[in-house]
């Protein structure tokens, strides 16, 4: 029986892992801005490493599973405590909320999970003391244990994806020329810009000057109950006093949100050029999101990120995950439905 259910399921294991890859790299070139790229990515990587672990198996004649727990707790508890440390630090420079306490929360998570995992370890050690053998843990326990873990890794499995597709969303190139630079706005330092929003505006003034073509700004966002002036007044001041000329940039000040953004500028966009193609600039961490929301608004263009700040990045990176997250719950849930039944059949 083993002789030949082993092979087929490394072959099996073998073709599902080029399919996913495949089915990935196709997916990226039909449409670079949707989530399935990083549920594909995910699964992808996930298969990737099952499959390093059973060649070098095969090779050394042995389950190397338990050399590779050791490395990876380790590397858990250092990436836990970095969380932990970038933390208190956001929290100490932008005071205290739930968005700038989530990687504190994350690493909490984390060192929970590890704990929960080390006592299982120990608990099944005691049992081998004791000559019970691993036979002796109840299967309840044993099945309970391993599907709550997969379920733990769950999340973070998919902010990997996220961190990894987002990475390489931004390295894509982008062949075709805009007619306009979309610049989103991000709130105001009385009525000048912050140095997130003023790294928008960089990166889409780069861009321009990168293309050679002149494009449309057209900056966008309203004016909040606190700020004197709109957003998009605020940037279009940036802007003429880096050089560009006032002609050269539309002004939509009525959005109050992302979405907003996008929608009022896609009108103002498509009203002159029903053919336009354009740019939208925004930072780093939430090109990602962006382009995903564009492409569902219908909107022909891609995403730029300009850089933000190191201290900030992670918290931000963790905002939109959980923002992803929300907006394509459903998909999340049928895929971590999809991870605990395989766990649970792996366990039968």
């Amino acid at each position: 029986m083993d002789l030949f259910f082993y092979p087929i399921a490394r072959i099996i294991l073998y073709l599902v892992t080029i399919g996913t890859i495949i089915a990935f790299l196709l997916s990226v070139h039909h449409e670079r801005r949707r989530m399935l790229n990083c549920v594909l990515l995910v699964s992808a990587l996930t298969l990737l490493w099952e499959c390093v672990i059973v060649i070098a198996g095969y090779v050394y004649a042995q389950d190397i599973t338990g050399h590779v727990v050791i490395p990876l707790i380790i590397l858990a508890l250092l990436f836990a405590t970095g969380m932990v440390i970038n933390g208190l630090v956001v929290i100490k420079k932008e005071g205290f909320s739930i968005a700038h306490s989530l990687s504190l929360f994350l690493g909490g998570i984390i060192v929970l999970c590890i704990a929960a995992y080390m006592g299982f370890l120990f608990y099944a050690l005691h049992l081998l003391e004791h000559n019970h053998g691993v036979d002796g843990i109840p299967r309840i326990v044993e099945m309970i244990f391993y599907t709550g873990m997969a379920l733990a890794a769950y999340l973070p499995m998919m902010m990997i994806g996220f961190l990894l597709y987002a990475m390489l969303y931004q390295k894509l190139p982008i062949k075709r020329k805009p007619d306009y630079i979309v610049i989103l706005g991000c709130g105001l330092a009385d009525d000048q810009v912050t140095p997130l929003l003023a790294s928008r505006l960089d990166r889409g003034m780069a861009f321009d000057q990168q293309t050679g073509q002149q494009s449309i700004f057209l900056v966008s966002g309203g004016k909040g109950a606190d700020e004197p002036i709109s957003e998009a007044q605020a940037m279009a001041n940036y802007l003429m006093e880096k050089g560009i000329p006032q002609e050269r940039i539309w002004k939509e000040d009525q959005s109050t949100t992302t979405k907003e953004n996008l929608i009022f500028s896609k009108k103002m966009m498509e009203k002159q050029n029903p053919n336009y193609f354009c740019v939208i600039a925004t930072n780093n961490f939430h090109v990602l999101r962006a382009a995903i929301f564009a492409k569902a608004l219908g909107i022909n263009g891609e995403v730029i990120g300009g850089k933000t700040a190191s201290y900030y990045h992670p918290v931000a990176v963790l905002r939109e995950h959980a923002a992803l997250i929300w907006a394509y719950k459903k998909l999340f849930m049928i895929y971590g439905i999809a991870v605990l039944i395989v766990n649970i059949l792996l366990m039968l």
